[in-house]
């Protein structure tokens, strides 16, 4: 087993996983790696870098090429570095035919509420309930799908792919999914790339499913001993796509006479904050790996604060005053939170105290940017109406928002048995409109064929005629028409006071100053932190029902923290709230908010001291 670094990079003699925690290099590791073979006389198209992100690609591409950096590869000499789901897609390019698809026009899917969409359609035609549609998803995210198995949920994926094939659509997931399968039946095309992947380095193994284990093991199975991952099982943080940490845990297994070796190293953290970090992951994840004495590189800086607020408004404000201070002591911020809703108070504060900030999100209104997204998906379909992908969206659009309505359509609301009877029946008969659906034959010539359709579907097909029918007068004269044709036909404004409160928002938003530039605070959900590192780190809404939230795994929940915890090298500020309003908080309760459990598990008192501050 190699023990030390040099050790661990220069392994050739067998498979290996390093087991890597947060800060402890892996990107570096990798790159160094990289390095070598290339100083080694190794050809660079024989060297192949999966990364788990688009981001981490361009982070390793750079760190290569960095002319002022420890590497300095020239570009020309730079290996192939990909996604895994990239090169999935590379490979389904090869032979499309085979998955029942089209080279040209190949479009990839990854909307979670369209893939339930469909997968209900799918188990509908088969005469199956929503609830097996459910279930058939669920199974599909592990990976681990094999074509022509005879069960319920097997038979509804198929229908899914056969939806998907005739729309030349492929699921985000499926890229792999359908690239091993390729690979399977084309010994060329498997020979071509493993051929490409004689050095095979992953990194993030902790975050692959049973496709991707497919997928990887495929693709070294000629050459098992140039297989180097990194990864961390106390870091797998996506289980909703089937990722499980099982398959670090079972790499010795998987690969005869692999060897295992940690990377016991934190360049990031300082003690005080990985020992709370531990805390709260090893409370909950027992089969952690990581159990060993950690390197510290860095020196020891002050215990993450534990603090309490009386309220949301004043947790964003006091943020906003410290992330100010901090920006102004020239500190990298990083603000996480753990939804979405928690971006437009945070941001306001952010603007309030002039704190240049970059957010992912509009920060628009969640209703508004539901209307605007509605329009906009009314308008593509109007520009090409034989996508029957698109047309399929369009029709359940037209439903939720009352055109044609179908009772019992909110699930959410208790219904009758015969309101939700009727309900079942209306859309098993939209879905079986893809039995007459066909690479000739488009969603929309079907419906407007039906000789006699139900009330909903004449009212659907009525609806889109008249769009189209407004489309084809629309002229630079009349853009009017066919703005007050679509806001009627698709009911998105009811009145025009909605459409004018829409226009607000946006231009508000347009108007609103969010400063930004060079020294940034970056405000980002705690999932789309992982690879990332700040000076300082806040971690908002940390109450036992946002985090962990109700219905969530609270082990996967426990692993969430810590990798957000981790992003701190030199303080750690976690908040929670006395109060918090219902459209945040899970729970009902608006006052007296516990805190969360995995503060607990840290075993210290929360605290109600601001930070220091400066004024303006």
């Amino acid at each position: 087993m190699p023990v030390n670094y040099e050790q661990i990079v220069t392994n050739f003699s067998s498979s290996t996983l390093v087991l890597a925690g947060p800060g402890a290099g892996k990107t570096y590791l990798l790159a160094d790696r990289v390095k070598r073979l290339l100083d080694g006389g190794k050809n660079n198209d024989a060297i192949t870098v999966l990364t788990f992100g688009k981001d981490a690609s361009q982070h390793m591409r750079k760190a290569l090429v960095d002319p002022e950096g420890d590497f300095k590869v020239e570009s020309k000499r730079v290996p192939n570095i990909s996604t895994m789901h990239s090169l999935g897609l590379s490979i389904v390019q090869e032979k499309p035919r085979d998955v029942n698809l089209l080279k040209t026009e190949l479009k990839v899917q990854n909307d979670e509420n369209v893939k339930r969409l469909m997968y209900r359609d799918a188990a509908l035609i088969l005469g199956y309930t929503e609830e097996d549609s459910r279930s058939a998803l669920e199974c599909k995210q592990c990976g681990d799908c094999q074509k022509s198995h005879t069960s319920k949920k097997c038979k509804i994926c198929e229908k899914y792919w056969e939806i998907m094939s005739i729309c030349n659509y492929v699921d985000f997931d499926d890229q792999i999914l359908f690239a091993c399968q390729i690979l399977d039946s084309n010994p060329k095309i498997l020979s071509k790339y493993q051929g490409q992947a004689e050095h095979l380095l992953v990194d993030e193994y902790q975050d692959i499913n049973a496709a991707q284990f497919k997928l990887i093991e495929m693709l070294c199975r000629n050459s098992r001993n140039g297989l180097f991952a990194v990864g961390d099982d106390a870091q797998t943080i996506y289980a909703f796509r089937g990722s499980n940490p099982e398959f670090i845990l079972r790499f010795a297994n998987d690969f005869a006479d692999a060897q295992t070796p940690p990377l016991a190293h934190s360049r990031r953290c300082h003690k005080r904050i990985m020992d709370d970090a531990i805390k709260v992951l090893e409370k909950h994840y027992t089969k952690w790996t990581g159990k060993q004495k950690l390197e510290y590189h860095t020196p020891e800086g002050n215990p993450p604060h534990i603090w309490q607020l009386p309220s949301e408004i004043s947790e964003a404000e006091m943020v906003a005053k410290a992330a100010k201070y901090y920006i102004k002591q020239k500190k990298s911020v990083l603000i996480l939170v753990p939804k979405k809703d928690f971006f437009s108070l945070i941001s306001k504060n952010l603007s309030r105290y002039n704190v240049p900030h970059e957010c992912p999100i509009n920060l628009l209104p969640e209703s508004v940017n539901k209307r605007l997204a509605l329009a906009k998906r009314f308008v593509d379909w109007v520009s090409n109406p034989s996508d029957s992908f698109v047309t399929r969206l369009i029709i359940e659009d037209l439903i939720n928002t009352g055109i044609a309505k179908v009772a019992g359509v909110n699930k959410n609301r208790k219904c009758k048995p015969e309101t939700i009877s009727h309900r079942i029946a209306e859309e098993t008969k939209i879905a079986q409109l893809w039995e007459n659906v066909d690479k000739k034959t488009d969603l929309f010539s079907v419906i407007k064929g039906l000789a006699n359709p139900s009330k909903t579907l004449e009212k659907i097909r009525d609806s889109l005629l008249m769009l189209l029918e407004s489309n084809g007068n629309f002229t630079k004269d009349n853009k009017g028409e066919f703005v007050k044709q679509l806001a009627i036909t698709s009911n998105i404004w009811i009145d025009p006071s909605n459409f004018a409160e829409d226009l607000s928002s946006v231009m508000d938003i347009l108007n609103s100053s969010r400063p930004s530039g060079p020294g940034s605070v970056q405000l980002m959900t705690m999932r789309k932190a992982k690879g990332l590192e700040a000076d300082v780190v806040f971690i908002v809404g940390l109450e036992d029902d946002i985090m962990p939230s109700p219905g969530n795994d609270i082990v996967e929940e426990a692993r969430l923290l810590y990798v957000s915890m981790t992003r701190a090298k030199e303080d750690l500020y976690l908040f929670h709230a006395y109060k918090r309003p219902r459209n945040i908080s899970y729970g009902n309760d608006l006052m007296d908010k516990k805190r969360s459990m995995f503060l607990d598990a840290i075993g210290r008192p929360s605290e109600w001291k601001k930070p220091k501050t400066k004024s303006n």
